[in-house]
């Protein structure tokens, strides 16, 4: 693994095993067992360390989905399942919601970041419309903004609760989404869903 790899590593075990406020470049270098000099010639401020985590977790999700979705279980049944536990247990490791919502408190002081922030959003949104519809589930950017809407709020009140009944709000609400959305575009009352 090189320097970089190990320092994302290293800040994504600190924020699943500490939270956000962990995330400090002194922190990060020495989990990462790296100098703090090496962190920062990769990362120049503590907001570019939080975005190449985001930018890493999100990668890696939909990656992770993408080739759910190509084996030939999810192929029968696209986004149920494997598929839906797999978004469940990203959201309840709080990896993309913890760091996402650092991001948002980041842009606060550092206006700056809003511009990357907004991309990342986009290449989110576009991955998801992509699953959807290569699965068969929905089609279109509306269904994609309705999923993207309703994991990123069962992630914030998972988040703000973290309780076990938050996490089974997490799971439900997912599976419940995925049949809701997918059974407007199967019946063709998807409405404004195109």
């Amino acid at each position: 693994m090189n320097v970089r790899e190990s320092i994302l590593a290293a800040g994504v075990t600190l924020l699943k095993q500490r939270g956000v406020a962990a995330l400090t470049q002194p922190q990060v270098a020495r989990a990462a067992g790296v100098k703090q000099s090496h962190l920062t010639y990769y990362f120049p401020r503590r907001s570019d360390l939080l975005l190449a985590i985001a930018e890493r977790s999100v990668t890696h999700l939909m990656d992770d989905l993408a080739a759910r979705l190509e084996s030939g279980d999810e192929r029968e049944a696209p986004f149920e399942g494997a598929v839906a536990r797999t978004i469940a247990r990203v959201v309840l490791e709080g990896v993309p919601p913890r760091v996402m919502l650092g991001l948002i408190v980041a842009a606060d002081a550092d206006p700056a970041l809003r511009a990357p922030l907004r991309r990342l959003v986009r290449q989110i949104r576009a991955r998801i419309r992509a699953l959807l519809e290569r699965s068969g589930v929905a089609s279109g950017r509306e269904a994609a903004l309705l999923f993207h809407a309703t994991v990123v709020g069962l992630a914030v009140m998972h988040e703000a609760r973290r309780t076990a009944d938050s996490a089974n709000d997490v799971r439900i609400g997912i599976a419940r989404a995925l049949e809701l959305i997918g059974g407007a575009h199967a019946t063709g009352r998807e409405g404004t869903l195109k």
